[in-house]
C-alpha cells in the first residue's frame, strides 16, 4: 500500500508551493505500478530512502535518488519498489523557476537528477531530511525555500497574470485574448512561458482544461460525455474524445483504468 501525508508551506511560499508530501510504500516484495495523468506542474523530491525505488516505465530507467520532474503532456507509468519513501515539493506554475531560476522547459516529460541541476546542496538536505523527525523536515524545506525565494532578483517579466488568466477560464482562452490581456506579443508571451511554466501557453491550457475535464468527472460521476464536452468547453462529443485519447491513451470510459495517480492513492 502507498501512504501520503500531505503538509501546508510556510505562507510566505504559497506564491510558489502548492504542498508538501511525505509518500511511501510497505508493500513487501515486486512493485507497485502507477499511472500519472498530464499534469502541468513541477515537482522536487527528495528520497528518504535508497536508490532505485522509482522505475520511469517511459524512459526504461530508474529515477534518480533526488530528482526534478515537470510538466507532462501525455500519460507518465512508474514502478514503485518496497521500502520507496519520498518528500515532495509541488510548486504552482512558474513556482519552480521563481526560486531557483532554472529554465523549467529542462524537466518537461521527464525526470532529471536534482543534484546536476541545483548543485551539491541536494545530497546533504536529502541526508539531513531524512534523518530528522517530520515536523522538524517542514521546517527546513521552509526555511530553505524561504531563503532561497528572498534572495532571488525578480524575472524581467513573469507571466502570473497570463497563468491566472488560464486558469479562471478552464483553459478556454485564445493567444490572442492572453496576448491582448497582458500587453505582450506571442513570441513575448512563448518565450517567457517555456522558461518559467515549461511549455507553450496554447499546451498549457489545453492540460488546463484537460484537467478541469478530470475534476469535473471526479465530482460527476454519472454525467454524459456530451454534456462533459459542452461544460468544458469542447467544440463537439468527438472533439473531446479525440483530445482525451490523445492524452491519455485512453477513451474517457476508460478513465478509471489510468486513474492511478496521487489522486487515487489518497482515496486509497
Amino acid at each position: 500500500m502507498i501512504h501520503v501525508h500531505a503538509f501546508n508551506p510556510n505562507p510566505l511560499l504559497r506564491q510558489c508551493i502548492d504542498s508538501y508530501l511525505i509518500v511511501s510504500a510497505d508493500h513487501a516484495e515486486g512493485f507497485i505500478e502507477k499511472n500519472f495523468l498530464p499534469q502541468i506542474t513541477h515537482s522536487l523530491v527528495f528520497g528518504l530512502d535508497d536508490e532505485n525505488t522509482v522505475y520511469d516505465c517511459i524512459h526504461d530507467e530508474y529515477c534518480p535518488l533526488h530528482f526534478i520532474v515537470g510538466p507532462n503532456d501525455s500519460l507518465c507509468r512508474v514502478k514503485l519498489f518496497p521500502g520507496m519513501k519520498k518528500m515532495i515539493v509541488n510548486f504552482k506554475p512558474g513556482g519552480f523557476f521563481k526560486i531557483f531560476r532554472q529554465s523549467a522547459h529542462l524537466f518537461t516529460n521527464r525526470g532529471q537528477d536534482a543534484e546536476k541541476f541545483l548543485g551539491k546542496q541536494i545530497p546533504e538536505i536529502g541526508r539531513r531530511l531524512k534523518e530528522t523527525h517530520l515536523s522538524r523536515k517542514i521546517e527546513m524545506m521552509d526555511f530553505w525555500l524561504k531563503d532561497l525565494l528572498q534572495n532571488q532578483k525578480k524575472s524581467d517579466r513573469n507571466i502570473d497574470e497570463a497563468i491566472q488568466l488560464i486558469e479562471q477560464s478552464k483553459g478556454n482562452i485564445s493567444l490572442l485574448e492572453l496576448e491582448q490581456a497582458t500587453y505582450t506579443t506571442k513570441r513575448t508571451l512563448e518565450r517567457h512561458f517555456l522558461e518559467q511554466v515549461g511549455l507553450h501557453p496554447k499546451t498549457f491550457s489545453r492540460l488546463v482544461r484537460f484537467i478541469s475535464v478530470i475534476r469535473f468527472m471526479e465530482s460527476n460521476l454519472k454525467v454524459k460525455w456530451r454534456q462533459l464536452a459542452d461544460a468544458c468547453g469542447y467544440y463537439d462529443q468527438s472533439h473531446f474524445i479525440h483530445e482525451f485519447k490523445s492524452l491519455t491513451g485512453k477513451l474517457p470510459k476508460d478513465y478509471l483504468t489510468v486513474k492511478t495517480g496521487f489522486t487515487q492513492i489518497l482515496q486509497e
